[in-house]
């Protein structure tokens, strides 16, 4: 049989332009240039590695090891397979980086339901940018997963406003098993389930039945290595619920306070990931942050009033367990929702004097650009310039790339 090769490949031009011409592709294709373009940037801030970074890798090289203590799985496995590929830190910090940009995208995700294209791509590039997240997303250690509470609430977005009642269910279903390794875990699906009990009922009902017997069956297969180590050894369980050996109740005060000001004021001394004590937030980031605390205030029957309230309650446990950067790293993504917040109320005040004249209402849009963009400039000298330049973080990160 003859074959037309000009008739296949005129074919499989037209599949190729019709593909490209979708706009999730496009979106998919410059994502992942960014972030192969961020890996090779990021991953060498700075140029040596941490202790802490070799200690995680060694955690890792054998299935034996991440065994006898299989908390922070979800990282300690991909950790594995990269190992056997690469003895580079590198390697490591690009799992980190990977899953910092999930939660990007799904923070981007969240706040293009909550509010509009424009205010979430502002307030998602922010975070993005923000000094303390971008140490925390190239850290070759699971501390990158607590921005994993972000995916969760995307996905239960996807599910409650999805069409999809087969993927979408099974896929919250392995993430939530999988994020359940991370320590402080418990908590957050607490209080998720006494937040949201009537409407996981609904959205559950919803479910065809092969969706949740298979959602069932996988997360019973992923947290079978869990339940088996809490068997095992009872100290796993301690450090899965964060709890210290010996709890000094006289601080616990203190350590709640301690959350806020790390935003707002001073930051706990941690050359692994800051610059001194300087506050997290900047001036530009801290002012739209308390103006959509001021928004929230009018909306508190909303449920992303209840997310806020519920990621509030979380750092406030964790925190009072002595867990401050815990605390601090789980608030991060869902603080930049809240400046997101802060961003709309001001655009929405903005074009209530200026209902109607498109050049003012660019020029409102064009000041929100300029303080966000200054924001997102100080950060990153602060993450790129500074802080791996200065002695603390040097004396920290002394240890060669290469794992030995």
């Amino acid at each position: 049989m003859k074959v037309n090769l000009k008739k296949i490949i005129w074919t499989c031009w037209t599949w190729i332009k019709a593909l490209l011409g979708r706009r999730e592709v496009i979106y998919g294709i410059i994502l992942l240039f960014l972030l192969v373009g961020t890996i090779f940037f990021l991953s060498v801030i700075p140029a040596k590695s941490a202790l802490v970074e070799i200690n995680t890798a060694n955690q890792s090289k054998t299935l034996s090891q991440i065994g006898e203590n299989p908390l922070w799985l979800p990282y300690k496995g991909v950790s594995f397979i990269v190992l056997q590929l690469s003895s580079s830190i590198r390697s490591l910090r690009a799992i980190s980086i990977v899953f910092f940009g999930l939660s990007i995208v799904a923070l981007y995700r969240i706040l293009k339901r909550w509010h509009s294209d424009k205010v979430a791509l502002f307030s998602s590039a922010m975070y993005a940018t923000n000094a303390t997240a971008l140490a925390v997303g190239r850290l070759a250690t699971p501390l990158v997963l607590l921005f994993g509470w972000s995916l969760i609430i995307s996905l239960l977005l996807w599910l409650q406003h999805g069409s999809s009642k087969r993927i979408a269910p099974f896929t919250l279903a392995c993430f939530s098993a999988g994020l359940l390794y991370v320590p402080g875990a418990p908590y957050f699906f607490i209080l998720l389930i006494l937040l949201f009990g009537s409407k996981f009922k609904i959205l559950l009902g919803s479910m065809t039945r092969e969706a949740y017997y298979a959602s069932v069956l996988a997360v019973f297969l992923v947290l079978t290595p869990l339940i088996i180590s809490f068997i095992q050894d009872v100290n796993v369980l301690r450090l899965w619920l964060l709890l210290p050996q010996h709890m000094n109740w006289g601080v616990v005060p203190r350590n709640i306070l301690d959350v806020p000001s790390a935003f707002l004021y001073r930051a706990p001394t941690n050359p692994l990931l800051g610059v001194g004590r300087l506050p997290i937030l900047d001036v530009a980031s801290g002012g739209l942050f308390l103006l959509g605390l001021y928004s929230y205030r009018k909306h508190l029957a909303l449920n992303r009033t209840k997310v806020m309230i519920l990621t509030a309650l979380l750092s406030v446990i964790v925190g009072a367990l002595g867990q401050l950067m815990f605390a601090v790293v789980i608030l991060l993504p869902f603080i930049y929702a809240v400046i997101a917040s802060g961003i709309c109320f001001i655009l929405d005040r903005w074009y209530v004097v200026f209902p109607k004249n498109p050049v003012a209402r660019w020029f409102g849009v064009g000041l929100i650009s300029l303080v966000v963009f200054s924001s997102i400039y100080y950060q990153l000298t602060r993450a790129v310039v500074v802080w791996q330049h200065t002695p603390e973080t040097r004396a920290v990160y002394n240890q060669p790339r290469l794992i030995q």
